[in-house]
Formats: C-alpha cells, structure tokens, sequence
C-alpha cells in the first residue's frame, strides 16, 4: 500500500491510501498446456451417452459354434453358451438383435437357436420381451418342428400373453391327431406345462 499526499485549499494535508492493483496470478505453461489437453466435461458426457446409444452386436471376428439340434441320442439341443451370454447380459440392448435374429431365421436351428436366446433373456429378467409376441413369436405358431414347439412353448411360459393360449391348444390338439415322426422327444409336454401355466395365471383366465 503506497501513500499519497492530497494538499486541500485550507493548507491541511491529508494522507488518502490508494490500493495499488493486485497482479493476477500467472499459470505455468505446464499446467496451461495440460488444462488445454484435457477434455471438456461435455465431451465426457457425449462419449458416455454415444456408448449408452451403441446398439449391440455380435464380435465380428468370433466364431461361434452352430446349434445342434435333438436326436434319439441326445434328445436335448446344444446351442453356444458364449454367444448366448452375450445376448443375455446385454438384457434390453439386446431386444432388437434377437428380434432381428429370429424375423431372418430360415432353418430349423437357427429358429431355436433364436427361440432359446430369447427365452435366457426373458429368464435372466429382460424388460419388455412380451412385445415380441405380435410379428416374432407368433410367427412360428404353425411350426411342425417338435423343437420350435417345446422351445417356443417355453418362452410362451414365461411371458404369459394371453394372445399365446389358443396357439398352444391348436398345437397340442394337431400334435395329438398327428404325432410328429421320429420326434426325439414328445414336445406335448411342454406344450401342456405352458398351457397350464396360462390358465395359472390370475391375469389371464383363459377358461
């Protein structure tokens, strides 16, 4: 602080104290290139968002391997547990892969492949998998296969939609008329366990 002597017109001399202005502190250049090299916190929020957005998909550089389906032999399917765990812990991120999946599924095993895939998801507590009844399930109402059926009847047990119960009667009575052939395994008894289960349910009272 530097004193100033102001005189007035009486002859008196009165001290005024002028502030002197204080020098702003001078970053380093250290630390001014580093600030400038840091991201900004919006781009961290952007990068966070861009990664919640990313749509899942499968490693294209993994190979995995092809289902089996039933025989006599072994009357169960095989399907790659890997690759299934994917799917399942991507739960909701995942709906629209396994919906794309089944909707481009041509053969036997790739049907249940997409039919077991969808029913871990539902079981491991994958919100909104119901929907895809209308246009993806339903679409293999019809299906002959003894293992489309126990597999499709299988996710009909978990998602409970009341749409589902005609089909599973309609596919029990046809099963019952005309047995499938050489069939591994009787599908009718998990197309029975999911009928009951639909007519279980204190929503749906199909009866």
């Amino acid at each position: 602080m530097k004193l100033q002597a102001i005189t007035n017109p009486i002859r008196r001399v009165m001290f005024k104290s002028v502030e002197q202005p204080q020098k702003a502190p001078v970053a380093s250049v250290a630390k001014i290139s580093e600030g400038l090299n840091q991201p900004a916190k919006d781009e961290f929020v952007k990068s966070s968002a861009l990664e919640e957005e990313k749509p899942f998909e499968l490693p294209k550089d993994k190979e995995f391997k092809k289902p089996r389906m039933a025989t006599k032999e072994k009357p169960y399917c095989e399907f790659d547990n890997e690759k299934v765990d994917l799917f399942v812990n991507a739960k909701e991120k995942a709906i629209p892969a396994v919906t794309k999946m089944l909707n481009e599924a041509k053969t036997e095993d790739e049907i249940c492949e997409g039919l077991y895939i969808a029913d871990r998801m539902i079981a491991n507590g994958t919100k909104g998998m119901d929907k895809m009844y209308y246009g993806t399930f339903s679409k293999f109402n019809e299906d002959r296969s003894p293992n489309v059926q126990s597999l499709l009847s299988g996710v009909y047990r978990r998602i409970l939609v009341p749409d589902a119960f005609g089909p599973l009667i309609k596919m029990l009575v046809q099963n019952i008329m005309v047995p499938p052939k050489d069939a591994p395994f009787d599908p009718n008894e998990a197309i029975g366990g999911s009928i009951l289960e639909h007519i279980k349910a204190p929503e749906i009272h199909p009866l």
